[in-house]
């Protein structure tokens, strides 16, 4: 050993870096010529016909194009600069999110996986069927499925019989990826599935100077709507999916991957699919025939939980069972009574995002047909999906407890959040708690247009930086957002730990107008509602020292506020007592502030001074004033 290193890749962006757990490393080295196109025939890069002893490949995910994905690299031992593959003149990104791969030592190969949707991580690689097999969101964002991609190239599978060369390099079969299908039960093309998303991500793929072709759609393996969460053995043979939707609680099963991996086509589907539609070079299928199972499926092997079935009770631990089973409900009882909530989707004020929200309706049989009293729950931080198709939705329990009283409950993943690509979560850098609001009222607004939401009683609760967002929509929205419950908020960013602040907002000395714009503290003469405030004493993430500096600044602005003080709890309440009665108290504050008669208890109030940025108009939510 020399103890002398090399730097193997660099990452650049200008919003800032995901921390994540996607480099592989891979069994056995790969050629550049093993993958083929721009690498193989560069004249670049000098690679000798035989990796020398101590090469190695590995995966390693990247937000180059704006979406985190896939890339194959290769690190030749004793190599210790590596120039960018791409064009002198165009391997900047102009907006500064990729650039060249300056005195590395790994070269980049191939992009394993492209598109407007994101790989979330790698579950398992089978280099003997030239298979990667990931989760992410290619059916949508409020999704997580398991898909397989080529590791090596667009081929789906080795072709019988097909000579290898000197490097073993096989000739493979293009496959047609599957592909959502249409209300009509057709299966749609690529051309069908173009849309603006997807033309922005090809010129980013195209930007990034990422060599060889863009890499082919992934195929799903998992079945089912909804949220699956993966493991995979290491030789990659089964595979244990827990998965849960909006009207199906979590549900284990274990399944065999297919033998040869799932791009190999049984004798049978080979046999079938021969034919007019099929050429020696390339596979031409027709769409609308083209499906799953087409592509060798999964098969389950047993189910090991599920939590619907009253004959699985004993997969669930002992004392939870018989603290449900003590109050006669049974598990399979106690669903019937969680409606899910339904999932609703529009833009942002300025067109250029789609939200998603989950809206949970009071029963109109016993309050009417609205509209009725809003509350907003809210994190809007980065890292953070709160909506989504998960069993955990129907079990927001604090949220079913509201509908139950005659609230309407709104959770809307605002810009700042995760698992949207690189644009939607970066907006935010540098003013947090300006976009966040907006959408907060984007989505009060689609509400008060469909007649669900009474303009006149909106309430919105939260915790750590869902706390920070309910004081801001308070203090920056005064005439949308009557009263507010902040949990352990963040206050002001200059008191927050540094790792997490300066990745958002950078430096202070940087950045001082961002960090006073998105302190509470500027903005708290504007508040015209109710502010009730929720704090562990020791706290050690959001410290007490956030909510002792929003309480002197609510005093010397002469504005009301309620304090409810846990003085032995940390970040949140965890014993029994402090969790029920935290969950009382809250839902106390929201029904004497908001369950008045309609624009009774709390009336519309005008906008005063600088800072709101929103306001009510007629009975309705007036457009951004920014």
């Amino acid at each position: 050993h020399t103890g002398k290193s090399s730097i193997l890749h660099k990452e650049y962006s200008d919003v800032w870096i995901n921390l994540h757990h996607m480099m592989k490393i891979l069994p056995r080295a790969i050629h550049p010529d093993e993958v083929g196109g721009e690498i193989a025939t560069s004249t670049k890069r000098d690679v000798p016909g035989q990796l020398p002893e101590g090469s190695f490949s590995f995966l390693f995910a990247s937000e180059r194009t704006g979406y985190s994905h896939l890339y194959l690299y290769t690190h030749v031992a004793g190599a210790e600069k590596c120039v960018s593959t791409a064009d002198d003149d165009s391997s900047d990104d102009e907006n500064g999110m990729f650039e060249p791969e300056v005195e590395t030592s790994a070269i980049l190969l191939r992009a394993v996986s492209a598109g407007p949707w994101i790989v979330e991580s790698i579950v398992g690689v089978d280099m003997t069927n030239d298979v990667v097999y990931i989760t992410g969101t290619y059916d949508g964002p409020l999704e997580r499925h398991l898909y397989a991609l080529p590791l090596l190239g667009s081929g789906a599978r080795q072709e019988k019989g097909s000579g290898s060369g000197s490097l073993g390099v096989r000739r493979w079969r293009k496959h047609v990826p599957f592909r959502r299908s249409r209300s009509d039960g057709a299966v749609r093309s690529t051309e069908e599935m173009a849309s603006p998303a997807e033309e922005k991500a090809d010129a980013a793929f195209k930007l990034a100077g990422i060599p060889g072709p863009k890499p082919p759609n992934p195929i799903r393996l998992t079945s089912g709507s909804g949220m699956h969460s993966i493991v995979v053995d290491k030789a990659c043979r089964l595979v244990v999916d827990t998965s849960s939707d909006l009207d199906s609680p979590t549900r284990t099963c274990v399944y065999a991957l297919p033998v040869g991996g799932p791009f190999a086509l049984s004798d049978e589907t080979d046999t079938q699919s021969r034919g007019s539609n099929i050429k020696d070079d390339d596979v031409e299928m027709e769409s609308s025939k083209y499906s799953l199972s087409q592509v060798q499926a999964m098969r389950l092997l047993f189910v090991c939980y599920e939590a619907q079935s009253g004959d699985k009770m004993q997969f669930i631990p002992t004392k939870l069972a018989s603290i449900v089973n003590r109050g006669g409900l049974g598990m399979p009882g106690l669903y019937p009574s969680l409606s899910p909530p339904e999932i609703v989707s529009f833009p942002t004020s300025d067109g250029t995002e789609t939200l998603y929200a989950a809206l949970y309706k009071p029963d109109p049989t016993l309050f009417g047909p609205g509209p009725y009293p809003l509350v907003c729950a809210v994190y809007g931080g980065p890292h953070v999906q709160r909506v989504n198709r998960s069993w955990s939705q129907s079990a927001d329990m604090r949220a079913q407890h509201l509908r139950s009283l005659g609230f309407a409950v709104v959770k809307c993943d605002n810009r700042g959040s995760s698992r949207r690509g690189v644009a939607f979560e970066g907006a935010i850098r540098k003013r947090l708690g300006r976009l966040e609001v907006l959408d907060q009222v984007a989505a009060v607004r689609h509400l008060v247009q469909r007649g669900i939401a009474d303009p006149a009683r909106v309430g919105i609760y939260g915790w750590s930086y869902g706390g920070y967002l309910s004081a801001m929509c308070l203090v920056r929205a005064p005439d949308v957002f009557h009263v507010a419950v902040a949990g352990a908020p963040v206050t002001s960013w200059d008191g927050y730990d540094t790792h997490y602040t300066e990745r958002y907002m950078g430096l202070p000395s940087e950045n001082e107008s961002g960090y006073n714009e998105s302190a509470v503290f500027d903005h708290v003469p504007n508040m015209r509602g109710r502010l009730m405030i929720v704090h562990g004493l020791i706290d050690e993430n959001v410290h007490f020292r956030h909510t002792a500096r929003l309480i002197n600044r609510l005093i010397a602005a002469g504005k009301d506020y309620e304090l409810l003080i846990f003085p032995d709890e940390r970040h949140s309440p965890r014993r029994l007592r402090d969790r029920v009665y935290m969950e009382k108290r809250i839902s106390d504050y929201l029904v004497k502030s908001l369950l008045g008669s309609p624009g009774g208890a709390v009336g519309l109030m005008r906008v005063g001074g600088h800072g709101g940025i929103m306001g009510m108009t007629g009975g309705g939510v007036a457009a951004p004033k920014l």
